[in-house]
């Protein structure tokens, strides 16, 4: 399904560039989709936690007009690429420099939004020698720091704690009603959305309710392959990142909005102490989704110049 905000002239180019592959060196198969300017400058953008490739796609035309080419890959297990059972974080980084090296871009930047936060933290320790500029929007924290669920709405406090029991079957359970509401009852969704989300994303999907299926659209094929890669990820959310925060030195900008209920700003004084080169952007009166949004422009621009 294309979305109804794309015009009827991008939407050829939009549908031709969803479903690409490349295979990588250990034989999985990484999926990813190109959106913007097909001849810009280059940039990987790893989605949230329960979306997808397909969850950028309202990037494609402001992309286009700045002329930025935006690479959205499918994590292991997530969209139509292939699971990964033993992943770590920091093994993000050999997949992305495996894509690079397979469509020849040398260097690049990365950006992320919300779960992508530790995927785009993996890439600056890893291969910072191949990044230009590198990005968090609304990121996920490590789970282990005093105040990591501050400000954080009670449903996603649930998922991170049932993360973090041993046993993974009420996890599973709270993850197969997700995907059941998402695939049976998507109107239930959209109405939890604008019930229970802070007043600058409601306001945002009120104004653009296209939006609203963009992501139901993206976190739908999150689940195209079953739950497994979105309870392997939420598992990796809850556990040591292996991720040395004080040894990055490479400069990362930080948008949080100050109403997030998903990612609470606070996780962003977290990571400016961390960070050794952090610039933060604290956002006035957005949320989770709607700062990603209403500053996408501002957010590629800065990521280009």
């Amino acid at each position: 399904m294309l979305f109804a905000f794309t015009t009827g002239f991008l939407q050829p180019l939009l549908a031709k560039k969803k479903d690409l592959f490349v295979e990588l060196s250990d034989g999985r198969q990484l999926s990813y989709a190109i959106y913007g300017d097909a001849r810009g400058t280059t940039m990987f953008y790893f989605h949230g936690g329960q979306e997808s490739r397909l969850s950028a796609s309202f990037m494609h035309e402001t992309a286009a007009q700045l002329g930025i080419k935006i690479i959205a890959p499918d994590r292991p297990g997530i969209g139509k690429s292939s699971p990964h059972p033993e992943r770590a974080f920091v093994d993000w980084a050999d997949d992305v420099r495996e894509l690079a090296d397979a469509l020849q871009v040398q260097e690049f930047s990365v950006f992320g939004l919300s779960g992508g936060a530790p995927h785009v933290l993996a890439c600056a320790q890893q291969i910072p020698d191949r990044l230009l500029r590198v990005g968090i929007v609304s990121g996920a924290a490590p789970y282990d720091y005093k105040g990591t669920k501050k400000g954080m709405w009670l449903p996603v406090k649930l998922v991170h704690w049932f993360a973090s029991w041993e046993k993974d079957k009420q996890l599973r359970r709270f993850i197969q009603k997700d995907y059941e509401t998402l695939r049976d009852r998507p109107g239930k969704r959209i109405r939890q959305l604008q019930k229970y989300l802070p007043k600058p994303d409601r306001d945002l999907l009120k104004a653009q309710p296209e939006l609203t299926w963009c992501f139901i659209e993206g976190s739908l094929e999150s689940y195209r392959q079953g739950i497994d890669g979105v309870v392997q990820e939420w598992k990796l959310y809850v556990s040591d990142w292996d991720l040395e925060l004080a040894e990055i030195q490479k400069p990362i900008e930080l948008w949080y909005g100050d109403k997030d209920k998903m990612s609470p700003h606070h996780r962003a004084y977290y990571y400016q102490a961390k960070l050794p080169a952090a610039e933060l952007h604290l956002v006035e009166n957005e949320g989770h989704f709607s700062l990603i949004r209403n500053h996408l422009e501002s957010i590629l621009r800065t990521l280009k110049a």
